[in-house]
């Protein structure tokens, strides 16, 4: 996958090959489609029978935790920064829907004996990791020190970038993974995002 690696954590311990386990937990993405989160013998198998996963939907829930975790860094900065109520608004929703999705895929992660990103419990911090469309730590400081309108513009443009960035990271994993959840997951991220892309787009030229 483009994204890169399994990241270790901080101790150095390196990832788990794929391990089979007994049972998930049910966890829910807020508008996600429906379905259970079943798990069977990984690595192989029927991509439609939700009885296997490999290192590709591995990479995925790891790799989008630190991508998500920026974005609520982001959204946390809109209520005391940002001008447009609508932007709030829509700030509002992108933090508690990316929030419970981090949520979501820890418990994919541990479910399975695959080491989770310090990012889920810390936060995105300067000097993290750095995936597609990411904000570099230079344009995150910038949107730290932004108020009224400029925020919302570099908000704008920083969030349709990281979006983008996104959907890159679930097209490679609809093409590489055989996981069903990651599957449903990464639809239903592909399809919120890309209507967020459109609204803030909209917002951007009414600037």
């Amino acid at each position: 996958m483009a994204a890169g690696a399994v990241p270790g954590d901080s101790q150095g311990k390196k990832k788990p090959e794929p391990t089979a386990t007994s049972s998930a937990p049910a966890v829910v993405v807020p508008g996600a489609p429906g379905g259970g989160n079943e798990t069977g013998a990984p690595g192989t198998g029927d991509p439609d029978t939700g009885e296997s996963w490999n290192e590709a939907d591995a990479e995925f829930m790891a790799m989008m935790i630190p991508h998500h975790a920026q974005a609520v860094a982001m959204t946390d900065m809109v209520p005391g920064q940002a001008a447009s109520e609508e932007l709030k608004n829509l700030a509002r929703r992108m933090n508690l829907e990316q929030g419970a999705e981090i949520q979501y895929m820890v418990d994919w992660l541990s479910s399975r004996d695959v080491n989770v990103p310090a990012e889920a419990e810390d936060g995105w911090a300067p000097g993290g990791m750095h995936m597609h469309g990411m904000l570099s730590d230079e344009e995150m400081a910038a949107l730290a020190e932004a108020d009224g309108e400029e925020f919302d513009r570099l908000f704008l443009e920083g969030m349709i970038k990281h979006h983008e960035g996104a959907i890159v990271m679930c097209d490679s994993v609809q093409i590489q993974g055989i996981d069903d959840t990651v599957q449903e997951m990464s639809t239903h991220m592909s399809s919120s995002q890309s209507a967020e892309i459109g609204r803030m787009r909209d917002l951007l030229g009414a600037l």
